[in-house]
């Protein structure tokens, strides 16, 4: 059963501006920026929400860039606060301190790995999550289990059934 702290700290997906919205004014954020039917993309809801609820003290919002229109939103929403993104690095991860990056990581990773880097970043002490994937981020994986499949073998990483 979800606690209603975790509810209250799940991450979905939403537009830039949305997403930047979300964390304006917080003296530290986490803003992730991905595009649809992306794997990787795809898994960050969960990996995002296992971070915001160790992380309480973390702003967490997940942009998604779908259309030309968001795209275009880049110079105005983005560039001015260091961020600076392309379809060749997303999912793309931003730590952000009072608006501005401060640090970018290009893919998506685990709940584990994610916060690592974030609190390298930004300087926090580390917390409780496992070197695993949580069970959400399982159950993500094996329901686009077949998309990923897709995607390794266009990018030569694997054959396709």
């Amino acid at each position: 059963m979800e606690s209603a702290h975790s509810a209250s700290r799940a991450v979905s997906p939403e537009t830039p501006a949305a997403a930047l919205a979300r964390i304006a004014g917080a003296p530290l954020a986490l803003l992730a920026l991905g595009i649809p039917r992306c794997p990787a993309t795809q898994v960050l809801p969960a990996s995002l929400t296992a971070v915001g609820i160790a992380r309480s003290e973390v702003a967490i919002a997940l942009g998604i860039l779908a259309t030309p229109e968001d795209w275009a939103a880049r110079e105005t929403l983005l560039w001015p606060r260091g961020i600076h993104v392309s379809r060749s690095v997303v999912p793309l991860l931003v730590a952000m301190r009072e608006g501005t990056a401060i640090a970018t990581r290009r893919g998506g990773a685990s709940a584990y790995v994610i916060d690592r880097w974030l609190a390298e970043q930004a300087g926090l002490t580390p917390t409780r999550l496992r070197e695993e994937w949580v069970a959400e981020e399982h159950d993500e994986l094996a329901r686009i289990a077949r998309r990923r499949d897709q995607h390794a073998a266009v990018k030569g990483r694997g054959a396709a059934d």
